[in-house]
């Protein structure tokens, strides 16, 4: 059984406007942004009708990881103009990067009524 990605490349560099993520890395990023929106939802989003906000939502969650991957900093805040870093404290990075999750898919999808609990 084959998932289709809630995004592919064209929508995200056309219609998101995206350019961080490159071509060849695009579709493993999409498929666990993908993924991680299929647990908030419950599954709800068919691959026949997928949403614009949905597709948005992948594009960031999707960047979000791939900048995770590469990265990979704890980084809370950094300043250009006489460089500075400042770095999360009390917080675990796996606590960190589901909390953005949440917040990534909170942001496009809380509207939509897909991440209704109820019955």
């Amino acid at each position: 059984m084959s998932t289709t990605n809630y995004a592919d490349y064209a929508y995200y560099t056309g219609t998101y406007k995206g350019a961080v993520i490159d071509t060849a890395s695009f579709g493993l990023y999409a498929r666990k942004a993908t993924q991680e929106i299929k647990k908030y939802t419950f599954n709800r989003i068919q691959d026949s009708s997928i949403p614009d906000d949905a597709k948005m939502c992948c594009c960031e969650l999707a960047e979000y990881l791939y900048k995770q991957d590469k990265y990979d900093t704890n980084v809370a805040s950094e300043k250009v103009g006489e460089y500075s870093v400042s770095f999360v404290a009390g917080q675990t990075a796996e606590d960190i990067k589901l909390s953005a999750i949440k917040g990534i898919i909170y942001n496009w999808l809380a509207m939509t009524g897909l991440l209704y609990r109820g019955c």
